[in-house]
């Protein structure tokens, strides 16, 4: 321990006489370093850090499968089944999202909620920090309307009151009791305001059918020594004996996943691709100081000969040498900390929500001792060659060695070449990751929506069931709302909906006229209810018949509007317009198709869509109770004449002019729904482009310090070309064909590697990108090598200014 901490002091001495050599090395490792640590800490948040609560390796999530669908929510009374006949579960929860409105002391406000199962939060292992869970009598229909509240609402809108327990508040217009208040890092699929029981619901009709999938998830608890497949065959067997008896679940599979990996699993490739971008950075910035290490080692022979000729062995010159590159790592990382710091804030205010539900981005213990061993581990890796290099010695040279500069060592030059080919090679593979995603991203512009994005203002509104009993009163109320809204000076349409492209819909079944009503035949399309308005203000095309009037009511013939895509599929080289659909939302079962529109991009513009086929349904003409639930909750789009989101206080005026109660939520633009689904490939994208970009930089510098060093060791050669008559631009010539050498070695390589790499990325590229994109990989071969010219440009113009006579002096 003495030795080591006697060579700590001593490397620090060495260290602290060369301040530019050690501001310049310190530097790149904290770049290096910091940027490394920060993606860590979203590697730790999302792919290694345990979910919160107890035992969690023992969560699985359930939901179910038939042949046509992979993943499907769960039916009610199957989950009510699974619950009570399974044999390799501790116990199951019940889980849906929802939404209230609370009114009351406040603003009306409409809030995020979700429904739990009075078993759910037993079956987590979690308990509220104040209060308590449900009861059983609690979550079931009619039974007392009790409220947990997250931490998060309750600092809020209470203002963290800890006598909020016990006091009502009203929520969709009636009083709720709030029995508990959450833990503050309490995260479960989301983040929520308040949590009500999901019983409350059973008995609505499409709770209590089996062929109804209402948006319900199931978490479980395994017994001790159970694995998923045991348990995935225990649900199948209660599955094949609910089959024999309903009819509806024939085809019905339950499917288990463990819980952590449903969490990440959409998330799992694109962040291992960006810590993988940032391995390759970390290890060019390796390759840089190691870089600087050996000419640093070069200018050190004769004192490395000088301590082998007065006895150290070669052990004892590399350990001193490896100590001092150690240090310089360890330096390193505690500057790339504070870099990854400030990173960490930026990956947390950029991060896709989907990465948010699983809790803060922070530099924590596991993230500490993660950079901890990659300082000291880089240090070792940079430090390591030039050590072996350094202690390379003949003693009998040493001794005769009387000039004070030292002489270039073929060995060293060989390695700084071959360092510099490394660089230009990650480089070269980052560089062509980013252009391909960022390629991808531009083409995404090009993309038609199907629909005119621009001018349009949303807002959602959901209409408590406690004050808006019937279809009668809700269709009054969005009636006089658009009445309102379209007198707004600017206001060009308005319309409501429920389901929006970028912004959630239902999705129904449906089958052709004449088929049999069984499992084999049904198809599946994204479902709009719309009214008379919506086409005019998305401006989405009308193709053939007409779209809906004021005079579809639920009094007229059910009709619906397809799209181009279930036009084509369905009805091939024929006129739709007059044919009929069997459909499933109404008790008509028969619609008929009175027009065509185009086909919009529901699920986003970078990808093959889920579901291919939509149908548009006016609300108004379905039965009045499916119609008021449905028109219960809507969106308002209005397109203006200008800014949208300037007309956001009128618009909100005038709802408050129908209904002083009603909260609106979710205002903004539609523009800003695309830009919301491309986030996730934008937040991806950007980090590649900055990773790419201090890659080529580093590599730049390592070319431009090789090269400037190769010019002063050629200084005698040089000057005797010059003292012969060569010519500057020979001499350019001379330096600049040298870099470019190496420039040319490293591209090679790296176009091979990025050709092979690149294919990783298939899912995170747009359809309209190949991973062999040839415009990507020229554009960004023509950079490097115009960077790696103007690198090896500046030290051969520095050629031409040596002075022979003072060249050949030195020799």
């Amino acid at each position: 321990m003495s030795a080591l901490l006697r060579d700590l002091r001593f490397a620090a001495r060495v260290l602290a006489k060369s301040p530019s050599y050690t501001f310049v090395a310190v530097f790149t490792l904290a770049l290096g370093i910091g940027a490394n640590t920060a993606i860590f800490s979203t590697v730790n948040a999302v792919l290694l850090r345990p979910l919160p609560y107890a035992q969690p390796e023992r969560l699985v999530v359930l939901t179910e499968t038939q042949p046509k669908f992979e993943e499907m929510s769960v039916a009610y009374l199957n989950y009510v089944d699974y619950r009570q006949q399974n044999s390799t579960f501790v116990d199951m929860g019940a889980f849906n999202d929802a939404s209230v409105n609370i009114t009351g002391k406040g603003e009306p406000e409409r809030l995020k909620a979700q429904q739990f199962s009075q078993s759910v939060l037993p079956v987590l292992g979690v308990e509220p920090l104040l209060g308590r869970n449900f009861l059983a009598e609690e979550d079931r229909p009619r039974g007392p309307k009790a409220v947990i509240l997250t931490h998060g609402f309750w600092q809020r809108r209470f203002a963290g009151d800890p006598d909020i327990v016990g006091k009502p508040i009203t929520l969709d217009g009636a009083p709720w009791d709030v029995v508990g208040v959450m833990p503050p890092d309490f995260r479960f699929f989301g983040t929520s305001d308040v949590i009500i029981p999901i019983g409350l619901r059973a008995d609505e009709p499409n709770y209590q059918s089996r062929g109804s999938h209402p948006g319900i998830t199931v978490v479980g608890r395994l017994k001790p020594d159970v694995t998923i497949e045991q348990a995935t065959a225990d649900l199948r067997a209660v599955g094949d004996g609910l089959a024999k008896i309903h009819e509806q679940v024939q085809d019905t599979r339950a499917r288990l996943q463990d819980m952590h990996e449903d969490l990440v699993e959409d998330l799992r490739e694109g962040i291992l691709l960006l810590y993988g971008a940032v391995m390759f950075v970390l290890l060019i910035t390796a390759a840089n100081v190691a870089n600087l290490m050996l000419a640093r080692a070069m200018t050190r022979q004769k004192e490395m000969r000088i301590r082998a000729a007065l006895g150290a062995g070669r052990w004892r010159l590399v350990r001193q040498l490896l100590v001092e590159s150690s240090l310089l790592g360890l330096v390193g990382g505690a500057m790339g900390l504070l870099v990854a710091l400030w990173g960490v804030d930026l990956l947390a205010a950029a991060r896709p929500q989907a990465i948010e539900v699983l809790g803060p981005i922070e530099v924590d213990a596991p993230v500490l001792a993660y950079t901890l061993a990659v300082a000291l581990g880089t240090g070792l890796l940079f430090g390591l060659v030039p050590a072996i290099y350094a202690s390379r010695q003949d003693l009998a040279q040493a001794l005769k060695e009387a000039d004070h500069r030292a002489t270039a060592v073929g060995g060293h030059l060989r390695v700084r070449n071959l360092l510099v080919v490394v660089e230009v090679a990650l480089a070269l593979v980052l560089l062509v990751g980013a252009g391909l995603s960022l390629r991808g991203f531009a083409k995404l512009a090009d993309v038609d929506p199907g629909f005119s994005p621009g001018d349009v203002l949303t807002m959602e509104l959901s209409l408590p069931t406690t004050r808006y009993k019937t279809a009668a009163e809700v269709r009054r109320f969005w009636t006089e709302l658009e009445r309102r809204v379209a007198e707004i000076p600017g206001v060009v349409s308005v319309s409501a909906s429920s389901g929006l492209p970028f912004a959630g819909a239902s999705e129904s079944s449906f089958l052709m006229a004449g088929e049999p009503r069984v499992i084999a035949n049904t198809k599946m399309a994204v479902a709009y209810f719309v009214d008379a308005g919506h086409f005019e203000t998305l401006k989405i095309p009308l193709h053939a018949g007409r779209t809906f009037t004021a005079h579809d009511t639920e009094e007229t013939p059910l009709g619906l509007v397809i799209d181009q895509a279930l036009a084509d599929k369905f009805f091939p080289g024929q006129n739709p317009v007059g044919q009929q659909l069997q459909e499933g939302m109404s008790d008509k079962g028969i619609a008929e198709i009175v027009g065509v529109v185009g086909h919009v991009a529901h699920y986003g513009l970078d990808g093959p869509q889920r579901t291919q086929y939509q149908m548009y349904y006016a609300y108004r003409q379905l039965p009045a109770p499916i119609q008021a639930r449905i028109a219960s909750g809507m969106t308002l789009s209005v397109r203006t004449q200008g800014e949208p989101l300037g007309y956001a206080t009128q618009v909100r005026a005038a709802v408050a002019a129908v209904d002083p109660e009603q909260p609106v939520f979710a205002v903004q633009t539609l523009e800003q729904y695309i830009a919301d689904s491309v986030a996730p490939r934008r937040f991806t994208s950007a980090l590649l482009s900055v990773f790419a970009a201090l890659a080529l930089v580093l590599a730049a510098v390592g070319l431009y310090a090789t090269m400037a060093h190769s010019v002063a060791q050629r200084t005698h050669e040089l000057g005797v070309r010059m003292a012969l008559g060569a010519q500057p631009r020979h001499v350019v010539w001379l330096v600049v064909r040298q870099g470019l050498v190496l420039v040319a070695a490293g591209a090679a390589l790296g176009l091979a590697g990025a050709l092979a790499l690149t294919r990783l990325m298939t899912s995170l590229l747009t359809q309209q990108v190949s991973p062999a994109d040839p415009a990507t990989y020229v554009g960004v071969t023509l950079l490097l090598v115009a960077i790696g010219l103007l690198a090896t440009y500046i030290p051969a113009q520095r050629a031409t200014r040596i002075d022979p006579m003072v060249a050949l002096r030195q020799e």
